[in-house]
């Protein structure tokens, strides 16, 4: 655990550039916000903890979800909460702070990119300046992407919702908690998610 965003921002020195910039006045810093898609009114939640960092994680992305985006997503079935769950990795902090600030409609555009990047941007002798050429694409200067870094509420959101997995018994990353209950952990098929999904359908 980081005390505070300037001792974080310290720790993850391999991901800043220039050291750390000065701190974003509290009217104009960016905060920590829910991001999701689906209904609001889906009967149907399911909140996803995940990592940047995490190849399961990019499969899942990258295969699953697709599928269950057609046949439960849009179709207001399912509503899906994106949770982060960095597992103790400053890199994926770093990450996923930034990503958090990305405008709500290019969020999951953005994080899909990254993590269907993520070999390039988390090897990368300089991290902050692969992801800042992902982030542009949504608009994101590097100011903005320093802000992110320093945004205290974006890091307490992020720590608040791991300490809800970790209450949850939630350890890994992807795990996938339906309607309140952890259920699903790991890269599962979209037959793993219907065996669940479709019950509480009544289906």
């Amino acid at each position: 655990m980081f005390p505070t965003i300037r001792r974080f921002a310290f720790a993850l020195a391999v991901f800043t550039l220039g050291g750390v910039g000065a701190a974003v006045a509290a009217q104009d810093a960016p905060v920590y916000s829910e991001r999701s898609i689906g209904s609001p009114d889906a009967p149907v939640t399911i909140v996803e903890y995940s990592s940047l960092l995490c190849p399961h994680c990019a499969d899942f992305h990258k295969e699953t979800l697709p599928e269950l985006k057609k046949e439960y997503i849009d179709t207001g079935k399912v509503r899906l909460v994106f949770k982060d769950h960095t597992l103790g990795q400053p890199l994926a902090l770093g990450a996923e702070m930034i990503a958090r600030c990305a405008p709500q409609e290019q969020y999951f555009p953005l994080i899909n990119t990254l993590f269907e990047n993520q070999m390039t941007w988390a090897r990368a002798k300089d991290p902050l300046a692969a992801i800042q050429g992902y982030t542009a694409l949504v608009g994101m200067s590097k100011e903005d992407v320093q802000a992110c870094l320093e945004s205290e509420s974006i890091f307490n959101g992020i720590r608040e919702g791991e300490a809800q997995a970790e209450a949850l018994g939630v350890n890994s990353t992807p795990s996938f908690v339906i309607n309140g209950k952890p259920v699903i952990v790991g890269s599962q098929s979209i037959e793993a998610f219907r065996k669940v999904i479709d019950p509480l359908l009544g289906q």
